[in-house]
């Protein structure tokens, strides 16, 4: 009986041996001309009418005296035929239709291989291997199954499975790594850098079921990573259609082993004490700055009217005690906000006949009075304006430390620290606003993340200084939603500035970001350039976005596969091209393509 290290120490002989009870797998023959990259084959007659585009096949070469096994995938096939070709015989075809015993007979099928991954075979363990020397012709080319696939990465740990190789029945593994060095003792592959990822498609493309499954393959490092979805739509956090055929993520992530919680920004979670700034954007986004100050003519004016509260604010809160975590009467303080804007105080004011916060809206006597009069009037009913009060306490309600039942909420900070400090939790936070329905859109959307995201990279720079990583994923929904560099909302254009420099420092840090969007067009040119793995789904075929595309996969004929997929709301099929170090069979540089499966139970 062999033992376990005899076992393990004939790979290579395994996979060979693998390979030789394929039997009649061939496809085609290694042809002219070939390069390291890109080998060109001839279909054989009997799988020419066979399908060929997307198959994965592998060919063993000779190259200085070792066995190199070469897998790839085929991006491209056309049919030749010498006789058609010829222009004397062009006019016989208009004529007469199908050449007697030349058309179809005399057809040679030439397809295209892109080179995904190489394994040296002359050592007892298969190394990865780059090579050398284009291939000779003549070689036999074979269809990949699960078994040759199977015994291939028998050597490999950490794999995932979640889909086959585009067009076939032939599992495509994937590994997805964290972000430190490998855990030998939980068996958990890192990558020792943080990776930035993108997965882009259009609606209905399965981006978010593909960009599911990849967060169930980070879930299996549970010992050494945490994950936070920041859900401005609450797809996640409903946990509705993420997983096919209507499965739960939540249900998949704690048989992983991980922790599995889900907040609502609006409800769960406190917001800074001290973040005067948040509180007026929150003022500016539901309404209550136009209502109780109207009217503001221009967003100008309602900028203007936001940075009055805010110093009104940080004026009250040299008082030690006073900070908006600790507001006991919410109607209280605005009366005094009223009482304070209203009442000049100290010798310029009282000259003015105006307080410095009603001077710093508006600039003429007659608009400064109507303004003074609107808040006198607010001012002197509060009982009846109800509205305004309800604006202004759904506001400071999200400051807070305790819910409506009492209990007890989570501070931003406590929060951040159990995806940065900690490992193996799994967090999904609704940020979309829908408890308060005039508390919602994309500006604050981004003032929420902005406020999270820079909680999580100042304690990630802290864990660097002391020479430790965050490890952690940070999930963007929808991305293009609220990072825009072409947007003319300023709290948009501020995330995105503060997300494209995080992008360019956080991965030594070991924070990683996902972000997930519809057009590839819609992130900054930064990010992308920042990112390492890329997933794209149908759709992204227009002019602009495919020039986007090419950018990254810079191979034409994969890009022509690429455009070849077949919407998904037809087959209910969600084919993807993936580029970046996502799998073994990636190292060359050549993209994946995938169908993702269409059941969780196949996922593993």
């Amino acid at each position: 009986m062999a033992t376990e290290k005899e076992k393990t120490a004939n790979f290579s002989e395994e996979i060979l041996e693998a390979i030789k009870k394929q039997g009649d797998s061939l496809i085609g023959i290694t042809g002219s001309p070939s390069t390291t990259l890109d080998i060109v084959i001839d279909i054989v007659e009997k799988s020419k009418a066979q399908r060929a585009l997307g198959q994965m096949v592998y060919v063993v070469v000779n190259e200085d005296g070792q066995d190199i096994l070469v897998i790839g995938q085929i991006i491209g096939i056309e049919t030749q035929n010498r006789w058609h070709e010829d222009p004397s015989f062009k006019g016989v075809i208009k004529r007469h239709g199908r050449l007697p015993h030349l058309s179809g007979t005399a057809d040679n099928r030439v397809a295209t291989i892109s080179v995904q991954a190489c394994y040296s075979l002359g050592t007892e363990t298969p190394e990865g291997h780059i090579l050398g020397t284009s291939p000779s012709t003549g070689e036999r080319v074979q269809k990949m199954n699960n078994e040759v696939m199977s015994a291939l990465m028998k050597k490999h740990d950490g794999i995932t499975y979640m889909g086959k190789v585009y067009g076939t029945d032939v599992d495509l593994p994937f590994w997805f790594k964290h972000f430190d060095r490998t855990d030998e003792k939980n068996k958990e592959i890192g990558a020792g850098d943080a990776y930035h990822i993108g997965v882009f498609g259009r609606t209905g493309s399965g981006k978010t079921v593909s960009a599911a499954y990849m967060l169930l393959g980070y879930a299996k490092n549970k010992n050494n990573i945490s994950i936070m979805v920041l859900d401005p739509q609450r797809q996640f956090f409903a946990d509705k259609d993420l997983l096919p055929p209507d499965q739960k993520l939540e249900d998949h992530i704690t048989k992983t082993g991980m922790k599995y919680e889900k907040y609502e920004v609006l409800k769960d979670i406190c917001l800074p004490s001290d973040n005067y700034e948040l509180f007026g954007d929150l003022l500016a986004n539901n309404g209550f700055l136009e209502l109780a100050l109207r009217p503001l003519y221009t967003p100008d004016k309602v900028e203007a009217a936001r940075d009055a509260v805010i110093e009104y604010l940080r004026g009250r809160a040299n008082v030690p005690s006073f900070n908006l975590n600790s507001i006991t009467d919410k109607t209280a303080l605005l009366q005094e906000l009223l009482n304070r804007f209203t009442t000049p105080t100290g010798p310029q004011e009282t000259s003015a006949g105006y307080s410095s916060y009603v001077i710093s809206i508006f600039g003429t006597t007659q608009t400064r009075t109507r303004l003074q009069n609107r808040l006198e009037h607010i001012r002197d009913h509060l009982a009846t304006e109800t509205n305004v009060v309800r604006k202004w306490g759904n506001a400071l309600e999200l400051f807070t430390k305790t819910r409506a039942d009492s209990t007890q909420k989570m501070s931003v900070e406590e929060l951040v620290k159990k995806v940065v400090l900690e490992n193996g939790n799994f967090i999904v936070l609704d940020i979309s606003g829908t408890q308060v329905g005039e508390i919602q859109n994309e500006n604050l959307q981004a003032v929420f993340i902005k406020t999270i995201e820079a909680k999580i990279v100042e304690l990630g720079a802290q864990l660097y200084a002391d020479g430790k990583k965050a490890n952690c994923l940070i999930v963007m929904d929808e991305a293009h939603r609220f990072i825009s560099t072409t947007s003319q909302d300023p709290r948009i254009k501020e995330l995105t500035q503060e997300i494209i420099g995080s992008v360019r420092t956080t991965r030594k840090y070991g924070i990683g970001y996902m972000f997930i969007t519809q057009t590839i067009e819609s992130l900054d040119d930064e990010i992308l350039r920042q990112m390492r793995i890329f997933g794209f789904g149908y759709g992204l075929t227009s002019g602009s976005e495919l020039r986007k595309v090419s950018e990254f996969v810079n191979n034409p004929s994969a890009i022509q596969l690429y455009k070849s997929f077949i919407d998904p709301s037809s087959n209910h099929k969600f084919p993807f091209m993936f580029f970046g170090p996502v799998s073994p069979l990636s190292f060359t540089g050549s993209p994946l393509f995938i169908e993702m499966y269409g059941d969780v139970k196949d996922f593993r």
